[in-house]
C-alpha cells in the first residue's frame, strides 16, 4: 500500500489563480509559467481545482464548541488556585455567536486571560516559522520571474547588436574596483547590464530581488546615464565583462546574471583566497537567507541553486578561474570562466 502525498503549490502561483497579485507582478510570474514546466503544470492544476471550488461552494462553519474545548483544554494545562478563582469571579465562558456565524470568546476572568495567552503563544510558535516559509518561497519565485525577464531582455539585445551581450566599454586603465587613483577609470561592472534599462529593453523593477532591501530607479532617472543612481538600485550580479566576453551563442550553461555575489561589496573584495580555512565553494549569496542563489543561464534558463559551483565545468560563479587577488582589472579567461559581479 502506498502513502499519499498531498501536492505542494507555490504560494505565488496559488495568488495567482485567486487574482490578488498586482497586474506587473501577475505578468512577471506568467512569463515564468513560460519558462518553468513544473510552475506551469502546477498552475493548470490549481484553475482546474478552483474552477471546481467556484461552480460547488459549501459554506463551511466552525464546531459551535471548539473554542470552549480550547479553553478548557488549556486552562485545565494550567489551573488557578481556588483561592483565586473565587477571589476573581466566575463567569459563564461559553463562545457567543454572530450573525455572521463567527464566535467571540467572551474573557470572563483571569483563566480565561491565561487561556487565550497560551492560544496566541502556540499560534505564534506554530505559525511563523510557516509564514516565513511562504514568504521565503514566494520571494524565490519572484526573483527566479525577475531573471527570466532578464534574459528575454539579453536575447532581445542580442538580436539587436550581432550576437553580442551587453557592454558599455572598456579602457586600459579601467578598473570595476572602486578606486582614489585619478589615473584609472572606476567603470563598476552594474554598468554593462544598465544597458538593458537605458535601451528600453527592460524596467528597471526587474533588477531587484524581493529578498532584499534594494530600491529600483524612477524610470525619470534613467535617461542620459550610463548607470545605476546607486548600487541599491540592482540586485544582481552580471558576468564579469573585463576580460573575454562571451556571445549569446556561446555555452548555454554559462550563468550570466544571479543573486549578489557574498564575496564583494560593490566590486571591493570581502575575502582572502590565500587565508586558512576560507572556503569559497560554501558562501551563497546573501539574498533568499544566504540558503542558495537564482541563476540566470546564456540559455535563458532560471533555476535554483544551494551552491555556487554551478559554472560551466563546476566552475565558482563569484570567483575567477585561478586569481587569488582582485585589482579590479582582472576578467575572465575564456568564454567559460563566470565571474558574476555587481
Amino acid at each position: 500500500m502506498t502513502n499519499h502525498v498531498e501536492p505542494e503549490f507555490d504560494p505565488v502561483l496559488i495568488d495567482l489563480a485567486l487574482g490578488r497579485l498586482p497586474v506587473d507582478e501577475a505578468e512577471a510570474v506568467r512569463q515564468q509559467l513560460m519558462h518553468d514546466a513544473d510552475l506551469a503544470q502546477q498552475y493548470s492544476v490549481l484553475e482546474q481545482t478552483f474552477t471546481v471550488l467556484n461552480t460547488a461552494a459549501v459554506p463551511i462553519r466552525a464546531p459551535r464548541q471548539l473554542a470552549q474545548r480550547i479553553s478548557v483544554g488549556v486552562a485545565a494545562a494550567r489551573p488557578l488556585s481556588v483561592c483565586h478563582a473565587q477571589q476573581l469571579g466566575a463567569l459563564e465562558d461559553e463562545p457567543v455567536e454572530n450573525p455572521s456565524g463567527s464566535f467571540v470568546l467572551r474573557l470572563a476572568n483571569l483563566r480565561d486571560v491565561i487561556a487565550v495567552a497560551a492560544m496566541l503563544v502556540l499560534a505564534v510558535g506554530l505559525g511563523i516559522p510557516g509564514l516565513l516559509s511562504v514568504r521565503d518561497r514566494s520571494q524565490r519565485i519572484m526573483c527566479s520571474a525577475n531573471l527570466a525577464q532578464l534574459g528575454t531582455a539579453v536575447q532581445q539585445y542580442a538580436d539587436s547588436y550581432a550576437g553580442a551581450l551587453p557592454f558599455a566599454g572598456w579602457g586600459q586603465k579601467a578598473s570595476w574596483r572602486p578606486t582614489n587613483d585619478p589615473q584609472v577609470e572606476v567603470l563598476p561592472n552594474r554598468r554593462h547590464a544598465y544597458r538593458l534599462i537605458r535601451l528600453n529593453y527592460v524596467s528597471p523593477r526587474f533588477f531587484i530581488c524581493p529578498s532584499q532591501n534594494d530600491r529600483p530607479m524612477r524610470t525619470d532617472q534613467v535617461a542620459d546615464r550610463d548607470d545605476f543612481l546607486e548600487a541599491s538600485n540592482v540586485s544582481y550580479a552580471y558576468q564579469n565583462m573585463a576580460g573575454v566576453r562571451p556571445a549569446v551563442t556561446d555555452s548555454p550553461n554559462l550563468p550570466l546574471f544571479a543573486d549578489e555575489n557574498p564575496l564583494f561589496a560593490e566590486g571591493v573584495p570581502m575575502f582572502n583566497l590565500l587565508r586558512s580555512g576560507f572556503d569559497a565553494a560554501k558562501r551563497n549569496s546573501p539574498a533568499h537567507n544566504s540558503r542558495g542563489q537564482n541563476i540566470l543561464t546564456l540559455s535563458g534558463h532560471v533555476r535554483w541553486t544551494e551552491s555556487p559551483l554551478v559554472g560551466v565545468d563546476g566552475d565558482n560563479i563569484w570567483t575567477l578561474a585561478g586569481e587569488p587577488e582582485y585589482t579590479g582589472r582582472e576578467g575572465p579567461a575564456t568564454t567559460v570562466d563566470a565571474h558574476l559581479l555587481k
